[in-house]
């Protein structure tokens, strides 16, 4: 599987690595676009207390669409120059640069930033990310690097001392890897203040918002409850190649990723360790943290920004999950002119004024298809509800989310309202 991902779908840098003898135990991943050399400074204090690592730093900035010309970061020059001034420059090769370090750590520096060799503007940091694990990738086939785990993390993170204990290869009393059906770890984490207490106050607000959404998804039953934080994950590298990779986008190239690696494999979120994010503001992608944040600050109150869905929609999702493992055992069960509707119709899992604008809702996502696809591939309710799960993963959720709140009348609410309904007060 990685060979043929490394072969038709890895970006062009793979091609550039050869004649690496130094082996690394770990890698890291970390795009990095405008950033101060102080992100720097926190790689190479992270280096010097892990020896044998890699960290693949890739350098970027979007294309210049516009008429003024090309204009090169001057952040990322002088993060360029301190990472060269640290180090001691062992390989170059095209736009890599390997540099090392007394503890036989490393670092190698994509340049995607020069004339020449920036960014399309519309696949960003996702393109970015991908460089960098495709690196990662190609280097642990040609086994370079020894661990096959991914991690991929930001610029704005600190990481912390135990931060590769989130592959954990535990053994079970038998011996056998608990992690061999983990597609990605989710690393714990928390924002912490960079200066300004009000950005870090708005930042609190998102990330409730965040927690909310995920425990709203594990109540309901989702297969998808975890967070999707590129800044957070650590990857099985068989699950990285058979996912063909990161997604190129400007932003949400976190959210798509692990919905498709969830398909291949489980997501866990250990509670250790716990990594860092630094509340700032940022304009950097056209949704995600930063422009949530700047939207939240927008109000005095930011308690009272209305961005939490309401706590009545997870219980729709509970019913339709529920719904749907019903569904697949009578869909073999029953006779074969049974439809999905009749279904539904009959169910006494919704109120009889909830299943008209539920099949509304189903219609809109094009439900019928999925359901007769599901049929086909399945030959007993198991396979059938699997794929069915499949169908309906993060961003099926998401949509069925935006449709019953946009039909039922359950508008996003405040913090304060929600903690108000979650408690019962």
């Amino acid at each position: 599987m990685s060979d043929k991902y490394l072969k038709h779908y890895a970006e062009r840098e793979i091609n550039a690595l050869k004649n690496i003898t130094a082996v690394y135990q770990h890698c890291v991943c970390i795009p990095a676009f405008d950033e101060s050399t102080v992100f720097i400074d926190r790689i190479i204090h992270f280096i010097k207390r892990h020896p044998a690592s890699l960290l693949i730093i890739v350098l970027n900035q979007p294309s210049d669409e516009s008429n003024s010309g090309y204009r090169t970061s001057n952040n990322n020059l002088a993060c360029q120059q301190a990472l060269q001034n640290s180090g001691q420059s062992v390989w170059v090769n095209q736009n890599l640069q390997l540099l090392n370090y007394h503890n036989h750590s490393a670092v190698l520096v994509v340049d995607r930033f020069s004339k020449g060799l920036t960014i399309p503007a519309n696949q960003g940091v996702g393109l970015a990310r991908k460089i960098a694990a495709d690196l990662a990738l190609q280097l642990i086939s040609q086994q370079v690097i020894s661990c096959p785990w991914i991690y991929s993390t930001d610029a704005d993170v600190r990481l912390p001392d135990n931060y590769f204990a989130l592959h954990r290869q535990e053994k079970s009393p038998s011996g056998k890897d608990k992690t061999e059906a983990v597609a990605a770890f989710v690393a714990h984490y928390e924002h912490i203040s960079a200066g300004s207490n009000e950005i870090y106050q708005a930042t609190q607000v998102y990330q409730a918002r965040l927690n909310a959404y995920v425990d709203g998804l594990r109540y309901a039953g989702s297969a998808y409850a975890f967070h999707t934080l590129g800044s957070t994950l650590c990857i099985n590298e068989k699950h990285y190649a058979q996912v063909r990779g990161f997604p190129k986008r400007a932003a949400g190239e976190d959210f798509y990723l692990l919905n498709k690696l969830r398909k291949t494999g489980l997501i866990v979120s250990p509670k250790q360790p716990i990594i860092q994010i630094e509340s700032r503001q940022s304009s950097r992608t056209p949704f995600g943290t930063g422009s949530a944040v700047n939207e939240i600050r927008l109000f005095s109150d930011h308690r009272k920004a209305e961005i939490f869905y309401h706590p009545e929609l997870f219980n729709w999702l509970k019913n339709i999950l529920q719904w749907l493992s019903l569904l697949s055992i009578a869909s073999f069960t029953q006779s074969a002119d049974q439809q999905w509707q009749t279904h539904m119709a009959n169910s006494e899992i919704f109120l009889s004024n909830e299943k008209t604008l539920i099949i509304e809702v189903l219609e809109e996502l094009n439900f019928n298809l999925a359901y007769q696809h599901c049929l086909a591939q399945s030959q007993n309710p198991r396979q059938f509800n699997r794929h069915m799960r499949d169908w309906f993963d993060a961003f099926k959720t998401l949509k069925f989310f935006h449709l019953v709140r946009d039909k039922s009348g359950y508008k996003n609410i405040s913090q304060d309202h929600y903690q108000q309904l979650i408690n019962g007060s």
